[in-house]
């Protein structure tokens, strides 16, 4: 045992041969047995070293030992340091009421027993082995504490950082389209309770299609977020901006009347009437049309009946030339004339529209069998198990997102052509344990290309086509072909992402071990923002671990 790990004690005595008998007693292989023949060498050595015990003898001529003794014990230092006095007094002797009062914890009186003495050495090292221990069981607490308040702390970061992505959109910053319904029915009602107004801007960028075809779409993009800082710049700390959808947007103005949003929606207007959107070498103006309602003027039931007319009043904006502020105008008597002559047109013609609807549906799904049959017998039978969770996941989130059967059965339908059509990749690249090369990565790549050609023989899977050709663009524009960003991507491209992923990591792979659901949902947070919809995978974690189950 080294030096440093051995448990030290002090002997004080003036006499050298009494020190060296006494070491003598007391040597063993875990203490370091120090000396010292002066009370000021005693005093100075508790300083400096670290003591289980200080042995000191009392009847030392010249020694003033209960001196020595109390200067330890007054120290803040070694006050706690235990001091044993060896001594020639009688039990009953007033010495050794002055040795105690003097801050001694015990007494051995001679001539020493070696038994004796060493019983009662142990008893302190032992002591002071306990407090040591004890010490280091605190330290080790107070670092784990340390540590369990900083992961607190990112936790906490992470939790907001979190809540900000599925409340804002990745693109302008502002809020997005999902985090509007919250918003809007909690001012809808505030509004009503207290009798103030409320007013809607809905806003969009003329002909912005032309910028994304002719300037591309990172000046697209560019523009989006100029503008949204326009928005920001024209709104109060109490005012509402959100990315209503692509180039729309919507401002929600609480205690503000129709003419006060009229105002508002004006400047915006005329702001973008004369900003020049400076994009590199590229030089471009955007014009925007808006529609506006209130409350108090148009006295709308619900807050989607507030937006829906918004959007009227965007309409007639856009009709009447764009570049324009409209407020919404109920339709006049004449209109309504015009409109129940229309009524028995519009009737049959709804009729007509429902029932090519039904065989086209009959039509797409008997191409689907066919297509499932002549792909069972090229091979593609195998991922069907993959296929069933997917498409179980699927009809879980599109209920939890209240989607219309008819987009689900368009996912599920991607879902079918994805999975089935694998056998256009190679068996070395499906079951390939390392690192893809590039030639390989290429193929992968090549594979949404190779589904949208193929549905493309059908013109009624268009929206099946969106699914697969963008299903691995990443929300914050990494993903490929096209490197589309947030709600660039379809909707039906960016929920199949997830739940493609989540069966992925939780299936068998040969290139790694499964996940469990637990581990798969952490992945799908640590990447919402980045790979995946912020909004959706919140959707996704909040199923429950019933619902879970089921699909494992």
């Amino acid at each position: 045992m080294q030096d440093q790990e051995k448990i030290k004690i002090l002997i004080v005595d003036e006499r050298p041969e009494r020190l060296a008998a006494l070491e003598e007693i007391l040597q063993r292989p875990d203490l370091a047995v120090m000396k010292a023949g002066a009370a000021k060498e005693a005093a100075m050595l508790t300083l400096v070293h670290d003591f289980a015990l200080v042995l000191m003898d009392v009847d030392t001529s010249g020694l003033d030992v209960f001196k020595t003794a109390e200067m330890i014990c007054s120290n803040e230092a070694t006050r706690h340091l235990p001091i044993i006095f060896m001594t020639d007094f009688n039990r009953q002797d007033k010495g050794v009421f002055q040795g105690c009062g003097a801050g001694a914890v015990d007494y051995v009186f001679k001539p020493l027993d070696p038994d004796i003495l060493k019983v009662k050495v142990d008893l302190f090292l032992s002591f002071h082995r306990q407090k040591k221990d004890l010490e280091r069981a605190g330290s080790e607490l107070r670092q784990k504490l340390a540590e369990l308040n900083k992961s607190k702390e990112i936790i906490e970061k992470q939790n907001l950082k979190l809540s900000e992505l599925v409340i804002r959109d990745g693109l302008t910053g502002l809020y997005n389209r999902h985090h509007l319904q919250t918003i809007i029915t909690q001012e809808f009602a505030r509004a009503q309770r207290y009798r103030t107004d409320l007013s809607c801007l809905l806003m969009d960028l003329d002909f912005f299609k032309q910028i994304n075809d002719y300037c591309g779409h990172a000046c697209g993009d560019y523009v989006l977020r100029e503008f949204s800082g326009c928005l920001a710049r024209f709104t109060r700390r109490t005012d509402y901006a959100f990315r209503y959808g692509g180039e729309e947007f919507l401002v929600l103005l609480p205690q503000t009347d129709i003419k006060g949003a009229q105002a508002r929606g004006e400047a915006i207007r005329k702001w973008s009437e004369e900003r020049a959107y400076r994009d590199g070498e590229r030089k471009v103006t955007v014009t925007v049309s808006i529609g506006i309602v209130s409350l108090g003027m148009h006295a709308p039931e619900r807050p989607r009946d507030m937006i829906a007319l918004a959007d009227k009043a965007l309409y007639q904006a856009k009709a009447e030339g764009r570049n324009r502020v409209k407020i919404y105008q109920a339709e006049n008597l004449e209109t309504a004339a015009v409109q129940g002559d229309q009524a028995i047109l519009q009737k049959d013609l709804r009729y007509l529209k429902e029932n090519l609807a039904a065989i086209l549906e009959k039509t797409k799904k008997a191409s689907m069998e066919s297509l499932e049959l002549l792909l069972r017998d090229l091979g593609g039978d195998r991922f069907k198990k993959q296929n069933r969770r997917v498409i179980q996941y699927l009809h879980l989130l599109g209920g939890k997102l209240g989607l219309p059967s008819s987009v689900t059965d368009a996912l599920k339908r991607a879902v079918i052509f994805h999975d089935c059509f694998k056998i256009l990749l190679s068996e070395e690249v499906l079951h390939k344990k390392d690192r893809l090369t590039d030639k390989e990565r290429s193929e992968i790549e090549a594979h949404p290309a190779m589904l949208a050609e193929l549905t493309g023989l059908f013109n009624f899977f268009a929206e099946e086509r969106d699914v697969l050709l963008h299903h691995h663009e990443h929300y914050d524009g990494s993903g490929y072909p096209k490197g589309l960003s947030g709600e660039q991507i379809p909707m039906g491209a960016r929920l199949f992402a997830i739940v493609d992923a989540l069966v992925a990591m939780t299936s068998d792979r040969a290139y790694r071990e499964k996940l469990t659901i637990a581990d798969a949902m952490k992945e799908l947070a640590e990447n919402a923002g980045k790979q995946f919809d912020p909004g959706l995978v919140q959707t996704a974690m909040e199923l429950s671990e019933s619902e879970m189950r089921i699909l494992e």
